[in-house]
Protein backbone atom coordinates (compact mmCIF):
# COMPACT_ATOMS: atom_id res chain seq x y z
CA UNK A 1 0.00 0.00 0.00
CA UNK A 2 1.12 3.62 -1.08
CA UNK A 3 -0.20 7.00 0.35
CA UNK A 4 1.36 10.42 -0.15
CA UNK A 5 2.05 12.09 2.89
CA UNK A 6 2.21 16.12 3.71
CA UNK A 7 5.09 17.26 5.79
CA UNK A 8 3.14 20.68 8.14
CA UNK A 9 4.98 23.50 8.92
CA UNK A 10 5.49 22.06 12.40
CA UNK A 11 6.86 18.89 11.07
CA UNK A 12 3.89 16.90 11.70
CA UNK A 13 2.88 14.43 9.16
CA UNK A 14 -0.89 12.66 9.16
CA UNK A 15 -0.98 8.91 8.47
CA UNK A 16 -4.61 8.34 6.24
CA UNK A 17 -7.26 6.12 8.04
CA UNK A 18 -6.50 3.37 5.29
CA UNK A 19 -2.62 3.19 6.41
CA UNK A 20 -3.33 3.01 10.17
CA UNK A 21 -6.02 0.02 9.51
CA UNK A 22 -3.63 -1.46 7.47
CA UNK A 23 -0.89 -1.46 10.25
CA UNK A 24 -3.37 -1.86 12.99
CA UNK A 25 -2.95 1.75 14.29
CA UNK A 26 -4.65 3.44 16.78
CA UNK A 27 -4.68 6.89 18.04
CA UNK A 28 -2.43 7.54 20.69
CA UNK A 29 0.14 4.69 19.50
CA UNK A 30 3.97 5.19 19.73
CA UNK A 31 5.61 4.19 16.62
CA UNK A 32 9.79 4.86 16.33
CA UNK A 33 10.78 6.74 13.17
CA UNK A 34 14.29 5.30 11.29
CA UNK A 35 16.01 7.21 8.74
CA UNK A 36 17.98 4.22 6.93
CA UNK A 37 21.07 5.28 4.80
CA UNK A 38 19.42 5.81 1.97
CA UNK A 39 17.47 8.53 3.31
CA UNK A 40 13.95 6.37 3.04
CA UNK A 41 11.92 6.69 6.41
CA UNK A 42 10.58 3.52 8.48
CA UNK A 43 7.71 4.19 11.42
CA UNK A 44 7.96 1.12 13.25
CA UNK A 45 5.64 0.91 16.18
CA UNK A 46 6.17 0.19 19.50
CA UNK A 47 5.18 -2.15 22.24
CA UNK A 48 3.25 -0.82 25.62
CA UNK A 49 6.67 -1.25 27.62
CA UNK A 50 8.14 0.78 24.70
CA UNK A 51 5.42 3.79 25.56
CA UNK A 52 6.01 3.38 29.26
CA UNK A 53 9.61 4.11 28.88
CA UNK A 54 8.87 7.14 26.41
CA UNK A 55 6.14 8.42 29.24
CA UNK A 56 8.53 8.11 32.07
CA UNK A 57 11.97 9.54 29.93
CA UNK A 58 9.47 12.60 28.76
CA UNK A 59 8.45 13.20 32.63
CA UNK A 60 12.58 13.04 33.15
CA UNK A 61 13.06 15.91 31.20
CA UNK A 62 9.59 18.20 31.65
CA UNK A 63 10.98 17.82 35.71
CA UNK A 64 14.55 18.76 34.84
CA UNK A 65 13.02 21.87 32.86
CA UNK A 66 10.95 23.05 35.40
CA UNK A 67 13.55 22.71 37.97
CA UNK A 68 16.08 24.88 35.63
CA UNK A 69 13.10 26.99 35.33
CA UNK A 70 13.28 27.26 39.07
CA UNK A 71 16.88 27.89 39.09
CA UNK A 72 16.63 30.76 36.29
CA UNK A 73 14.21 32.89 38.35
CA UNK A 74 16.52 33.43 41.28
Amino acid sequence: MKEFLQIHNNGEITLPPAICRAATLQEGDLLEAVVEADGSIRLVPKSVEGRKLVEQSQLKDINWASKQKQGAKK
